[in-house]
């Protein structure tokens, strides 16, 4: 849930973007990230080129509401902060687009079938059961800050020789899935809190994200990534399992924060504490963006361009208020 009361004088301005903007469910019809023009149920919004493509290729047809497409001037807009459901994507790619300036910080809301009958119970203006409710502020400057904690590698730092969209091929000593099994032998008999799998990737200029593994296949030597952007040969890759150990520093702050993240079997601490906070934990996760220096940015459907999505266990991203 996400509702916005505004104080004297803020500059604020509320949204919803749902299906009937144009967005395309592309978690739910995804399996693998590559989708063929036959099987895709939103092709009325979507152009395929011929044959498999990834599904960060799709030209999406989605249109930002007159809310966020009647402000003035996007650069002004310095936080966009949202509640939605998983489909955030397309979501996210035309809020990097349309207020690059921007920081973004969003979480993915429980679903709540069980409870009111909704799959999900997003707050705002009006209650609605799927999208993406928030508010765009023009007051606030700020930078996300992400970590990833309760982690600990299961293999050495590994160089993406091949790959396809999200799916991990090939890697500098052989394929990716016989090299991960080969590392979790050697893992045998530690102690495990999660026996899920996450990797690490890393690109040239250091910069890192951490997806959950979602798949691999022996036979062929491919592991998929939960993610809907694309892997490129070149960036490193560690695979990397939950530790046992609750090992967690919390600093502290008297300045107003945001704190979004992801829950787990043993719940969410949040890594930062203040005496002033807002947010909350799900097992969906959270979207956040960095702002970017320039008015356009190119978006090449990279990992590393753009906003991301993350529904690690334990990981949380931070903002402070000014």
């Amino acid at each position: 849930m996400l509702f916005h009361s505004p104080e004297p004088n803020e500059s604020s301005v509320p949204f919803y973007v749902g299906d009937e903007h144009g967005r395309q469910r592309l978690r739910e019809v995804a399996v693998g990230r590559w989708h063929n023009h036959v099987t895709d149920r939103f092709k009325q919004h979507t152009q395929w080129t011929h044959g498999p493509i990834s599904a960060t290729r799709a030209s999406s047809h989605i249109q930002l509401p007159q809310e966020l497409t009647s402000i003035a001037d996007p650069s002004s807009v310095s936080l966009i902060l949202f509640a939605s459901d998983k489909e955030t994507r397309q979501v996210l790619d035309i809020l990097d687009s349309q207020f690059p300036r921007a920081a973004k910080l969003g979480i993915v809301g429980s679903q709540t079938p069980f409870l009111n009958g909704r799959d999900y119970t997003l707050l705002g203006p009006n209650i609605h059961t799927n999208g993406v409710v928030g508010v765009a502020f023009s007051t606030h400057t700020c930078v996300p800050r992400v970590a990833h904690t309760g982690l600990e590698a299961v293999s050495n730092v590994l160089r993406i020789e091949r790959c396809k969209g999200n799916v991990v091929l090939e890697l500098e000593q052989g394929d990716a899935a016989h090299l991960l099994i080969a590392a979790l032998r050697k893992q045998r008999g530690t102690e495990r809190v999660d026996s899920r799998l996450f990797a690490r990737v890393t690109s040239a200029q250091g910069e890192s994200r951490v997806f959950q593994v979602t798949g691999g296949n022996p036979a062929k030597g491919g592991i998929a990534l939960d993610t809907l952007r694309d892997l490129s040969p070149g960036q490193n890759i560690q695979f990397m399992m939950q530790s046992a150990s609750e090992n967690r520093a919390i600093s502290t702050s008297h300045n107003p924060r945001v704190c979004f993240g992801v829950s787990s079997d043993h719940g969410f601490t949040c890594p930062e504490v203040t005496t002033q906070m807002f947010g909350g934990a799900t097992e969906g996760g959270f979207s956040y963006g960095m702002p970017q220096p320039h008015e356009t940015q190119t978006d090449c459907g990279s990992v590393f361009t753009g906003s991301t999505e993350c529904a690690v266990p334990g990981s949380s991203v931070t903002l402070d208020l000014d």
